[in-house]
């Protein structure tokens, strides 16, 4: 690489950073989702193979904004807005799907259904940033040297 850092780290970091995004956001997405379902009266269990589905998911949406996140300025906002309308093509129908419950909602429960879904728009947004943010971080990182890594010999000097 022209910068001196491990070719590597061109992989490894978008990689990390849309593992690491996607699970924040993914849990978040989670509960929010649970929250949907308690505030309208719905089940409220949470299956650890719905849930492992969902991190999954948000993982692998996370990959276009940290991909691009070291491009050109216009890339860069591209990869994060195609990981934000995937994100949020995905929140929405999974979080919310079944919105005939949700049109039926009575008048209490409205202010907190309508809280869940702001804050599932700000964790959506969030998501492409979170994850071009980690990517330009784990890029940054400094490269330790081999001699830093050996085990220090226990004999003494």
């Amino acid at each position: 690489m022209r910068d001196g850092r491990p070719r590597g780290r061109v992989i490894w970091a978008p990689v990390a950073a849309a593992a690491l995004s996607g699970l924040v956001i993914g849990g978040l997405a989670r509960l929010l989702m649970r929250g949907i379902a308690l505030a309208v009266g719905g089940l409220t269990g949470m299956s650890l193979a719905g849930t492992v589905a969902i991190l999954v998911a948000f993982v692998v949406l996370a990959l276009p904004a940290a991909v691009t996140a070291a491009a050109r300025p216009a890339i860069m906002h591209a990869g994060r807005w195609v990981t934000v309308a995937l994100t949020g093509l995905v929140a929405a129908r999974t979080g919310l799907g079944d919105a005939k419950i949700i049109v039926l909602a009575d008048d209490d429960q409205l202010t907190p259904i309508t809280m869940l879904i702001v804050a599932f728009a700000a964790i959506v947004v969030a998501h492409g940033r979170l994850a071009q943010h980690l990517t330009r971080r784990f890029r940054a990182l400094p490269h330790a040297p081999a001699e830093a890594l050996r085990t220090p010999d226990a004999r003494p000097v």
